[in-house]
Formats: C-alpha cells, sequence, structure tokens
C-alpha cells in the first residue's frame, strides 16, 4: 500500500506535518486496562490543571486547527484533539473501545495532536489525504447509510470510499480498527511546527505497540509538503 498527501493541502495548511506508523502482528485482544486507567489518570490531572479558566478556543492549538477547518468551510466539526481534550476537562473521561485505539487516544492527549487509526486489511491500494469531490462514499461508525463529504473537505479515502472525514474527526465503519484487526496504519496530525513533538508521539506509539500489543514496527515516518509521499507501507 502506498500513502500520499495532496499537495493542494498544503496551501490549506502550509505547516502540515503527519507522522505515519505501520504496524503488523497486534494482538488487539490484549487487556490495557491498568496501563490505560494509570496514564488517563495522569492526563486528566494535567490537562485539568493547563485549562483550568481557559477557553478552549482561545488555546493556540485549538485555534490553529478551527482556523484550518474554517478554511475549506467546515463550521460545526471541531479537530479530534479538541473533542478529546474537551471530553477530558469536562470530566467525561474517554470511551474505551479496543485496545490501539486506547492507545492512540492517550498518545493523541499526551501530545496534543490528532491522530487516527485504520485496518490496513480493509484498504486495497492507496491511502490518500485529499480534498474531497462529493463523489466518494462515507460509511459512518455504526451506520449502514452512506453519505457523501462536502466538496472541497479534507479526508483520508481509499480508492473511492473515505476513510475518514475532516481529516481525522470522523471515522469509517469499513476501515475501523476491531479487536481482529492484525494490521494498521496510525497518522497523526501536526500543524504547530513542533516536529520534536510528532516524533515524540510516534516513538511513544510504536513502543506501547510493541510491547503491550506485541506488534511489529513496519515503518515510521513524518510527511510533509517537502516528502508527502509513501512509496510502499
Amino acid at each position: 500500500m502506498e500513502f500520499k498527501i495532496n499537495k493542494e493541502i498544503f496551501n490549506i495548511a502550509p505547516t502540515l506535518k503527519v507522522g505515519v506508523l505501520a504496524l503488523s502482528g497486534i494482538d488487539n485482544k490484549k487487556n490495557v486496562t491498568k496501563f490505560f486507567d494509570e496514564e488517563l489518570a495522569k492526563v486528566t490531572k494535567s490537562l485539568v490543571h493547563k485549562f483550568d479558566g481557559i477557553e478552549l478556543g482561545a488555546y493556540p492549538l485549538l485555534q490553529r486547527w478551527r482556523e484550518i477547518y474554517k478554511s475549506f468551510g467546515e463550521r460545526k466539526a471541531r479537530s479530534s484533539i479538541e473533542a478529546l481534550i474537551r471530553r477530558i476537562v469536562g470530566g467525561k473521561g474517554l470511551y474505551r473501545i479496543n485496545a490501539l485505539v486506547d492507545l492512540y487516544n492517550l498518545a493523541s492527549l499526551n501530545f496534543e495532536l490528532p491522530c487516527g487509526g485504520e485496518d490496513l486489511d480493509a484498504m486495497n491500494g492507496l491511502l490518500e489525504l485529499t480534498i474531497a469531490t462529493v463523489s466518494e462514499e462515507f460509511l459512518p461508525l455504526g451506520s449502514t447509510e452512506i453519505e457523501h463529504p462536502n466538496k472541497g473537505e479534507i479526508i483520508y479515502k481509499t480508492g473511492n470510499t473515505v476513510v475518514c472525514r475532516n481529516f481525522n474527526y470522523r471515522e469509517s465503519d469499513i476501515t475501523k480498527l476491531t479487536e481482529d484487526t492484525k494490521n494498521a496504519i496510525i497518522v497523526f496530525e501536526d500543524v504547530m511546527s513542533n516536529e520534536l513533538n510528532l516524533e515524540k508521539a510516534l516513538d511513544w506509539m510504536s513502543n506501547k505497540a510493541k510491547s503491550l500489543l506485541g506488534a511489529e514496527v513496519n515503518m515510521q515516518m513524518i510527511l510533509d509538503a517537502k516528502q508527502p509521499e509513501l512509496a510502499k507501507i
């Protein structure tokens, strides 16, 4: 499989960097509850303290993501990292999905980066971060009805199938990670020009996937405007 970023996206988000992690041999039925609970308690304490008295919309990271979303016509959706932070500071905690999703949600919060993951075996050929034309088809999580993205919306897609809408905001039921997932791609999105933080997020995620889920790391890389493509995953 190949992965590429449509170069036109860098007109919307010039500083965008996408950290890519390809994993194989995942045991996604592992019990990570103890680790998850301990890590979630730490990150919750940190974020509640950090955002005490601060309006989320005034936080530079979240401001930047809102600006990017508005630039391609999205007024209501928020970046996945804003949604996660809002849950934590609002005292709602995190949903438990499965081990790999739980781990990347922790990574997303720890490093304040939008993050998503897809089952590589549910895709074939090319995974693209691109601009929607409306003709693409999207099956939302838990739904049986096909939707279409808005024209100009930034999406992940494989073929004509939308993998995720509005960057990593809304996940497809077709390529979602499940307990049976063996091979996966994880992506982190950075728009704050903090490559060191992005590298740390990738390292954290790869280490936890190996130590907790027995996964192998097949590839770990950062894509940007200068290098927007991966020839093979």
